[in-house]
């Protein structure tokens, strides 16, 4: 009964970890609320949420209660770490340290000079992915008490993961309510202009494959030009383009990824669309697309048919809506 009963307050402590962790995701509340809430789904003397930052190649502390030594191993040390590649391969992403094959433990830095100075003798470590297959950072949770830990707690902390990886995502923000991430590239772009962009998850886009590309430039333009995160849609290469725009320090992070135009739109229309939410007349849309002003003409009224709308300004106030920007 005891057991049984143990297992319900592991569950609902859980549901109440998963409405922090959205809560600290929206901005809602601090990551250190993240870290009281897990007390009740495990039982822990540290514990840490880190984020991974790909260009600089190191964590970065979200909230942690290690002390300074061992919170430098988890930022600096951790993702080199024998113990880390082991907890990687696992297939949930969760790994109890007792788990860590004897070899990779030998060889631990982080056993050996940041967990054993502190007594510790339990614990886990849970490698957090986004959506889209990024790995985003890392949970880390020790005990200096050796204890049995209900079987369902694995099975909890891997569900978890999700909500948890969403917090550590800068790009999370970003995402529009309940948008897929099929077929999204992931790049990181470094604060100098000329440096080109670090590919993070999936083969990146031509536009985003160098410094000067249309939508690495477009990328830079909306985090001068408004609050971020933020998401764009963009026509480009006859495909209609999410570009979700973030900071991190000093870096850009950008997921890209096709969507289905709105309203039945065709490829044209929708190039057509995006340049009338800059204003333009027939001549230069037409000189910018390379047709005739006469072709801008029949995509505009096709444009308002599909829409349902009177005329060009409506057309473009609801292109501005939708985030819809021409490419550069």
């Amino acid at each position: 009964m005891a057991a049984t009963r143990r297992t319900a307050d592991v569950l609902s402590a859980a549901l109440g970890l998963r409405r922090a962790a959205r809560h600290a995701a929206r901005g809602t509340t601090g990551t250190d609320a993240v870290l009281a809430a897990l007390s009740g789904v495990i039982d822990h003397d540290f514990a840490s949420l880190a984020r991974w930052d790909p260009l600089r190649r190191r964590h970065v502390t979200l909230a942690g209660t290690y002390p300074d030594a061992a919170t430098a191993y988890i930022e600096h040390r951790l993702h080199d770490d024998p113990a880390f590649a082991a907890i990687r391969r696992s297939p949930d992403g969760v790994r109890w340290w007792r788990e860590v094959p004897e070899p990779e433990r030998r060889v631990s830095p982080g056993i050996r000079e940041a967990l054993g100075p502190l007594g510790v003798r339990g614990g886990l470590a849970q490698c957090l992915f986004a959506a889209d297959g990024r790995y985003v950072g890392v949970l880390n949770v020790s005990t200096t008490r050796a204890r049995r830990e209900p079987d369902a707690l694995r099975a909890v902390m891997a569900l978890l993961g999700e909500s948890l990886g969403a917090l550590a995502d800068p790009l999370t923000a970003a995402r529009p309510p309940g948008a897929p991430d099929g077929g999204a590239c992931a790049v990181v772009l470094p604060p100098e202009r000329d440096a080109d962009p670090v590919p993070v998850s999936g083969p990146p886009l031509p536009g985003l494959a160098s410094a000067d590309a249309p939508l690495t430039r477009l990328v830079r333009q909306v985090a001068a030009g408004r609050p971020l995160p933020a998401a764009v849609l963009v026509p480009y290469q006859r495909r209609l383009l999410e570009l979700r725009v973030a900071r991190q320090g000093s870096a850009l992070h950008a997921v890209c990824r096709p969507v289905a135009r709105p309203a039945a739109l065709s490829a044209r229309e929708t190039e057509v669309l995006a340049e009338l939410t800059r204003g333009r007349t027939n001549r230069e849309i037409a000189d910018r697309l390379s047709v005739g002003v006469r072709t801008v003409a029949t995509h505009i009224e096709h444009i308002l048919a599909k829409l349902g709308v009177p005329n060009r300004a409506a057309a473009a106030a609801r292109a501005a809506a939708w985030g819809l920007e021409p490419a550069p």
